[in-house]
């Protein structure tokens, strides 16, 4: 889970480069280098929970399609299974629609 939050991982890579400069102290000085993640994927699923969050089930399959040219073809076909699996738990949601976006994320596998 953590590794999916994108705080998380900033925090972790703080540390991490605490307990560098702590745990050499007089070893020759080393730069720690943190590098944003390009589309971060934490930020797109946040996105689509709050989506999902105020019913917005439609935008929410619409937020997926636009990230079809951001993310790598695995990334967007697990990102895709992703919400299919949070939409089938939703109860009362309209059925074909789901199944037709899971028919187009399939494509993707």
């Amino acid at each position: 889970m953590d590794d999916n939050d994108f705080i998380m991982r900033q925090l972790k890579a703080i540390s991490e480069g605490f307990g560098m400069i702590l745990g050499k102290g007089n070893a020759p000085k080393s730069e720690v280098i943190y590098q944003q993640q390009r589309n971060q994927k934490g930020k797109i699923y946040t996105d689509i929970d709050e989506l999902l969050l105020h019913h917005k089930y439609d935008e929410s399959i619409q937020y997926v399609y636009g990230r079809k040219f951001e993310l790598d073809r695995n990334s967007y076909y697990q990102l895709g299974m992703w919400l299919v699996k949070k939409l089938k738990s939703i109860h009362g949601i309209d059925v074909e629609m789901v199944q037709e976006f899971e028919r187009n994320m399939q494509k993707y596998k």
